[in-house]
């Protein structure tokens, strides 16, 4: 069981995914992933896709396995203008692959508990 920033216990969950049989895989630890097939992800395909979770490990081959938070608190890299705090907006994906945006179109993934404009970090409960 982990511990948010104010101390309280969060639990988690992870799934093992794999990354897709073919193409560029360029996954880093923290990325935000998108759900591309069964068990399936990667980076999404273009700004203000929905979110999976985040990665939890490296992966840069090919069906590779990697594990994926898909629930619990996440910390993820933002661009563009902050996520709001108000308990419905969630985030996407954003155009710079791996980080999130404010949601532009579609409902977003998650509640914003946090946001670190300093850092362009944003806590999302998922």
């Amino acid at each position: 069981m982990a511990t948010s920033a104010i101390g309280g216990p969060v639990t988690e969950l992870i799934l093992t995914c794999v990354t897709p049989a073919d193409g560029e895989v360029s996954i880093a630890k923290g990325d935000a992933v998108a759900l591309t097939g069964d068990y399936e992800v990667a980076h999404a395909d273009s700004a203000d896709d929905p979110i999976f979770g985040q990665a939890l490990a490296d992966a840069n081959s090919n069906s590779e396995g990697v594990p994926v938070k898909v629930r619990g608190v996440c910390v993820f890299t933002y661009t563009g203008i902050a996520p709001t705090v108000d308990g419905v907006s969630g985030v996407t994906a954003s155009a710079t692959a791996g980080a999130v945006q404010a949601p532009d179109e579609n409902d977003g993934v998650g509640i914003v508990l946090a946001v670190d404009e300093a850092k362009n970090e944003v806590h999302v409960l998922i």
